[in-house]
């Protein structure tokens, strides 16, 4: 599939005052990211880490946020792409087929965990001819509550707030004003500068000493080494290795654990309020991070995640649903003073389904075990102790009420999802740990196992809607049953999970292929939209039915419906199947490329023979 988009028409790349969430790159250092906009602003960046407070924040706010912007005068197009197996973005403003301004973004990565670099380099380039620019930068300190001093010395300038810091280094002339500094700027033709955003730092010093040249190629061997380790060569590699590199950022290298979305609060729906923290590492995720990875032989990535993991829930005693990155014990979840994106409000810092029971969060964590082990990796008896630890917890909770997988905030119900997750684990365990020939109480999970079938099939499935409900007495289906096949707790192929596809097919599916997840009322206002990582269920129990053609098809769709640089947000709108929506980019998404990409790969090397 060809992967270039085309031109941008900049004017057309908006929705009112902001910049549609899918006209944005990023650039990632495994330490934190930054959102980079096809009109070369960056609107989102938090440092020195993913779940710092923003510096940049405009796309949660245009008139009051912070951004960094570099851009023409004059009205042109715009093309953007990464360099070739690199996070680093360039982005070109175009006129008349020539690139008249050429941006090329990064933040420095080292190969040593104990080395950062809170800082954006940015090379701008005037190829072909004079051009007019402007440079702007406007700072934002604890969400616009703190106001900043601008201290300037020949090198840049430095803005300063309560224990915040934030300077621009760079040989182009600015002035300061209004708590921003900026200029327009005529760069002569062949003419190049670069400038530095620097956080955290007392004195701006001259823009050679932070070595961008040395940054940049150190940045682009690191990531080009690594994307060397990736183990595919079949279809949709474009796609893979861009999920890939997505996902690598997204690992916060000094404790391993990974994010969810380097972003908060982008609204599932415009208008409402889904919005919602991501820069937190979710359980639930383990599993598809753990498989995805070793499916295209990363298995140093995945073993080092698990058994972070494992260290993290240890350390706590007991499993929480979500975990900060940095090893805090405590999730506070408040609201900003940001006008959100859209005058989608409210903001939101922190994430109260920390507090939630999630059941199959247990599951979760055993099934990414498992799908290690058959990966090849390395169960230790530690581990294989930790997996046992967990099943001692989840036979005494499993007959709970929950909050489940889509974290309603009503009242806890006997959800489906969390029963057959639950059924997973010790089914998983029993054949993991025998295959190993660890001990353990098989007698007694075969029984709990046994238990949750019996009761799933007696209590979950409706006779008369004909489909397994979204929870024990509902009439209505969840879109997450689409797992069902992919745990192996029902063929694909049993009249009852037919029939519970066809009303998911009826109820939740839109022809684009994409799936609503429930439409009952969960109490929050407005409806929900597209819920990208369901397709990729989808597509997967379509090649366990053999309809490997009509899977091709849905996943090319989804594909085409990624942004110019095959990067996804959490979601896209269900009735015009255009807008992403959701926080940018979502690693789940990217973990669903990767595996159902792989799966196809195989089922159509299979049909061809």
């Amino acid at each position: 599939m060809s992967t270039y988009r085309g031109l941008y028409d900049l004017r057309k790349a908006y929705n009112l005052d902001y910049l549609k969430i899918a006209n944005h790159g990023f650039i990632v250092n495994n330490r934190t990211a930054a959102l980079v906009g096809i009109d070369g602003t960056v609107d989102w960046a938090c440092f020195p880490n993913f779940n710092s407070n923003p510096v940049f924040d405009s796309i949660l706010d245009s008139k009051n946020g912070g951004y960094f912007k570099t851009k023409p005068v004059k009205e042109c197009s715009v093309n953007q792409y990464y360099e070739e197996s690199t996070n680093i973005l360039i982005t070109e403003f175009i006129e008349d087929g020539h690139v008249i301004l050429r941006l090329t973004d990064f933040l420095p990565v080292s190969w040593y965990s104990t080395i950062t670099f809170p800082e954006i380099h940015r090379f701008i380039e005037a190829p072909y001819s004079d051009v007019d620019i402007l440079l702007d930068l406007k700072p934002d300190f604890n969400f616009g509550s703190s106001h900043a001093k601008i201290h300037e010395n020949r090198y840049g300038y430095l803005f300063s707030s309560k224990n915040s810091t934030l300077g621009i280094s760079t040989n182009l002339k600015l002035q300061k004003g209004n708590g921003r500094v900026y200029n327009q700027i005529t760069m002569k033709k062949e003419e190049y500068e670069w400038v530095v955003i620097l956080s955290g730092i007392r004195q701006i010093g001259n823009v050679k000493q932070y070595r961008s040249y040395d940054r940049i190629e150190e940045t682009r061997k690191y990531w080009r080494a690594w994307t060397d380790k990736i183990n595919y060569s079949g279809l949709y590699y474009d796609y893979i290795l861009r999920s890939a590199l997505t996902l690598k950022g997204l690992f916060y290298e000094p404790t391993g654990m990974m994010v969810a979305a380097p972003t908060t609060s982008l609204p599932e729906t415009l208008g409402g309020e889904r919005n919602w923290d991501y820069r937190y590492t979710w359980i639930r995720d383990t599993a598809y991070v753990i498989e995805s990875l070793s499916l295209i032989g990363l298995k140093d990535e995945a073993t080092k995640f698990l058994y972070d993991i494992m260290s993290t829930v240890q350390r706590d005693g007991k499993v929480k649903t979500i975990y900060p990155i940095n090893g805090d014990s405590q999730i506070v979840e408040e609201t900003v003073n940001l006008s959100g994106y859209m005058n989608s409000s409210p903001v939101r810092i922190g994430n109260k389904a920390s507090e939630q029971l999630q059941i199959d969060q247990y599951g979760s964590i055993v099934d990414a075990v498992f799908r290690f082990q058959e990966a090849g990796g390395l169960v230790t008896t530690y581990l294989w102790d930790f997996i046992i630890e967990i099943l001692d917890t989840l036979k005494e909770i499993w007959k709970y009420p929950d909050s489940s997988i889509w974290e309603f905030r009503s009242e806890p119900k006997h959800y489906l999802y969390s029963k057959f997750i639950s059924w997973t684990a010790f089914h998983r365990a029993i054949k993991m740990g025998k295959a190993l020939g660890y001990s353990a109480p098989y007698i007694e999970w075969h029984r709990i196992e046994n238990e949750i079938r019996a009761e799933i099939m007696e209590k979950g499935y409706n006779p008369a809607v004909k489909a397994f409900t979204q929870y024990y007495g509902s009439d209505q289906v969840d879109a997450s049953v689409l797992r069902m096949p992919l745990t192996g707790f029902i063929s694909a192929s049993d009249p009852r999970f037919v029939s519970t596809l066809a009303k998911v097919e009826h109820d939740l599916k839109n022809p684009c292929g994409m799936f609503l997840r429930y439409v009952n009322d969960d109490g929050l206002k407005e409806h929900d939209n597209a819920f990208l990582l369901l397709s990729f269920w989808y597509i997967e129990d379509l090649i366990l039915l053999g309809k490997v053609k009509d899977a091709k098809a849905i996943f090319e769709n989804i594909l085409r419906h990624s942004n110019h640089l095959m990067l996804f947000s959490e979601e896209i709108d269900f009735d015009g199947c255009e807008e992403m929506l959701g926080n940018f980019p979502q690693a789940i998404t990217h973990l669903g490329v990767i595996r159902a990409a792989i799966k196809l790969d195989n089922a159509l090397r299979k049909k061809s023979l």
